[in-house]
Order: structure tokens, then C-alpha cells, then sequence
């Protein structure tokens, strides 16, 4: 967790707030996919986090990214914005709720070698076939339909 954040919680605790944040589907050559898995609950997860202080959103992508897997991400595409309340809710194992508005991401250019940087949130970052997104969080698997809508209508996904 970040100062950001951190400094937040103090003063909330554990309610609910809103936070902008970013999520990145990350494709090799090979069709596959970018996915990590999370230290605190063991799921597997998109490149993912929240927007820090004086840091654009795409600033904060490509920091999580590196933070998360060690990729440096060379260029990236906005494909959608997830904002829906339901789905973009998130409580934590230690209780904290937050409600994302996540900015939806496609990259597949991409330079160096997975390497976990943040192993406080990460135990595995790896490129994975297509059929493990069905083992991705509801929100998280609602990014593939940004990107499918995105490749059909060349605009962003508003959900």
C-alpha cells in the first residue's frame, strides 16, 4: 500500500471511498496473457493499482506494471473505464472497501523480463493462456469486453 493510501486509511478507516485507478491487459506474442497473483488472497489478477499523487493515469500504469511483473510497458491504448459501482467494488481481507474508477488499458509492446518488484502484493507475475481469465474477478474479466468492444467499434468501453 502507498502513502496515498495510507494516509487516507488513518483517517477513514475502513469505509468505503472512491479511488481512480488503472488496469492493463497485456498480450505477448504468443496471444497470452499478463496475469499475476495476489499475495493477500492468492487470486489471480490483471496488472493492476491506484492513482498516486502528481501522476498522470498513464504514469500509474506503467509504474504498476513494472512494480507488479518488471515489464517496462513502451506504449499502451485506452480501451475502456470501468465505474460501475457494483462490480468495481473491492473489499480487502483486512476489511478496506474501495469503489474504483478504473481506466481500461491494452498494451503488447512491451521490453524485459518478468521479475515481482512488489513482492509485498505479489507472490507470481506470468504470461498465461486465455482460458485462465475465467479464473479473474468479475471487474477483471469485464475488461476483456472493453477490449473486444474497443477492437469492434475503435472506441472505449464506458461501463
Amino acid at each position: 500500500m502507498h502513502n496515498y493510501i495510507q494516509n487516507l486509511r488513518k483517517l477513514i478507516g475502513h469505509r468505503k471511498f472512491i479511488h481512480p485507478g488503472a488496469r492493463i491487459i497485456v498480450e505477448n506474442e504468443e496471444g497470452q496473457i499478463l496475469m499475476i497473483r495476489r499475495k493477500d488472497n492468492g487470486n489471480w489478477g490483471l496488472p493492476a493499482g491506484g492513482l498516486e499523487e502528481k501522476e498522470t493515469i498513464r504514469e500509474c500504469i506503467i509504474r504498476e506494471v513494472k512494480e507488479e511483473t518488471g515489464l517496462d510497458i513502451l506504449e499502451v491504448q485506452v480501451i475502456g473505464i470501468g465505474s460501475n459501482p457494483t462490480r468495481e467494488t473491492v473489499q480487502y481481507p483486512n476489511q478496506d472497501v474501495v469503489q474504483y474508477f478504473n481506466i481500461e488499458f491494452y498494451s503488447n509492446q512491451f521490453s524485459g523480463a518478468i521479475k515481482v518488484l512488489d513482492t509485498e502484493e505479489v507472490l507470481l507475475a506470468e504470461f498465461v493462456d486465455k482460458e485462465m481469465i475465467a479464473a479473474l474477478p468479475e471487474n477483471e474479466r469485464h475488461t476483456f469486453k472493453s477490449l473486444a468492444y474497443f477492437k469492434e467499434h475503435g472506441q472505449i468501453h464506458l461501463t
